[in-house]
């Protein structure tokens, strides 16, 4: 029998990002929050992303190595998260999400203390940006 390529199959989407100003309260500041999770869920474990997140200038930089299993081993449902927040963030910025076998994928966005907005967006992405928490 012959063995021919064997074809990776592509999902559209893997990640949806969450973009969103906050107040905190208790410490009386504005930060941003970015939260990644994945679109599948899982059914045994709340697995948590591993993600390098950087901002250098006007560039946030989000390197996803993988996933890792929770602490405790208590058994739970849905995908896997991760969440980041940063202070000062206002005006537009270049926001690079990137996984291990270097695929990348670059928007644009507007970020003011009021809301956020996608004002560029690549074609073929494997990840989704939502700027409303009611769309995550």
């Amino acid at each position: 029998m012959k063995k021919g390529k064997r074809v990776k199959p592509k999902f559209s989407l893997e990640y949806r990002l969450l973009i969103v100003p906050r107040y905190k309260e208790a410490e009386k500041k504005s930060v941003t929050l970015f939260a990644l999770r994945t679109v599948n869920e899982f059914t045994s474990f709340r697995y948590e992303i591993v993600v390098a997140a950087k901002l250098e200038e006007r560039t946030l930089r989000l390197n996803i190595h993988g996933l890792r299993a929770p602490q405790l081993s208590l058994p739970g449902a849905g995908p896997a998260l991760f969440e980041t927040e940063f202070e000062l963030v206002r005006g537009t910025y270049s926001v690079v999400v990137s996984k291990l076998d270097r695929e990348e994928n670059t928007f644009s966005v507007q970020i003011s203390p009021e809301k956020v907005t996608v004002e560029v967006s690549p074609d073929g992405k494997f990840v989704d940006i939502v700027t409303r928490e009611e769309d995550w």
